[in-house]
């Protein structure tokens, strides 16, 4: 009896033992996926705001404009989010950014074909600041739960897991581009059917990850437990390596953004040269139109749809 007693109360404990692994690690659970959740729709609304701003007849310049408040916000938040994070905790920043993302989309949704190209570059632009602060506190919590959940003896395994979270963040901002473009191109009903469409979407997964962050985080993950580090102490560090460091990661996403973002998308998208000038063609239902893609018909000849 004593025996059984004894498997019985070691049975137990190791259950007890599970259930503290499982509770220790939800929250890594938690914010890792809601961090990749976002990283779907932030590369998604790339592709959607650059889409839907070539089809309006954007030009590349008046595109990468539109973007610029998203880099810039950015710098901003990066810096700021660590002192909030240490403040008010990881769970208050996630949740802040997720609904900054939710102001984002909210925007875009407002966005007129019929507006001036300066009203809806300002608008855009905006809207689209809104989703660069969004990204940068979400990924304080995708970036620093890693360590919360890691023992000091175990920085192997750190390492490991930062490899995975940054691997599957890459690959699934890849998969929003996919999603955003191949939304925009769904042939829907109306003009704006696709963008509609891509907008919905995304605000679907955002809708998917604010649950779970805002009922299995506790309040103090990630607030600090000594003094904080102040916002000049994190623009000056004394480390060199870390500046030097951060001054070549600098030109790293400069030289990406360069040729990437705007370029690239633009010079896919452009007709060939010898489509352009050709005459229309008969399409269904007997209206005139192009068969080329990038090009639109114009008294009778097939000219590019957008000369940016």
């Amino acid at each position: 009896e004593k025996d059984e007693k004894k498997g019985g109360g070691k049975g137990g404990g190791e259950l007890t033992e599970k259930q503290a692994k499982r509770k220790a690690l939800m929250p890594f659970v938690i914010i890792s996926l809601s961090y990749l959740l976002f990283t779907i729709t932030d590369g998604s609304v790339r592709m959607i705001v650059l889409l839907h701003a070539y089809n309006l007849r954007f030009t590349a310049m008046e595109v990468a404009i539109m973007f610029c408040l998203y880099e810039t916000a950015g710098v901003f938040t990066n810096l700021l989010a660590g002192v909030a994070g240490a403040k008010w905790g990881i769970r208050f920043t996630l949740l802040c950014g997720l609904t900054f993302q939710f102001v984002g989309l909210g925007m875009l949704y407002g966005w007129q074909p019929s507006w001036t190209k300066g009203q809806g570059i300002v608008y855009v632009t905006i809207a689209q600041m809104f989703s660069g602060i969004s990204k940068d506190l979400t990924k304080l919590g995708g970036k620093t739960v890693t360590k919360l959940v890691t023992p000091e003896e175990k920085q192997g395994q750190l390492f490991k897991l930062v490899s995975w979270i940054t691997g599957f963040k890459n690959s699934l901002k890849g998969v929003g581009y996919f999603i955003g473009a191949a939304c925009m191109s769904a042939p829907l009903p109306g003009p704006l059917g696709g963008y509609y469409l891509a907008l919905g979407v995304n605000v679907f997964l955002i809708a998917c990850a604010i649950p779970w962050a805002a009922t299995g985080l506790s309040n103090d993950l990630g607030t600090a437990k000594s003094k904080n580090a102040t916002l000049r102490e994190a623009l000056f560090s004394g480390n060199h390596n870390l500046n030097y460091l951060s001054f070549a990661r600098l030109f790293l996403f400069a030289s990406r953004d360069f040729w990437f973002e705007v370029p690239l998308p633009f010079y896919l998208r452009a007709p060939a040269c010898e489509d352009i000038g050709k005459p229309c063609e008969a399409m269904g239902g007997g209206e005139m139109g192009c068969p080329y893609g990038g090009t639109e018909c114009v008294a009778g000849v097939c000219q590019n749809i957008n000369t940016g």
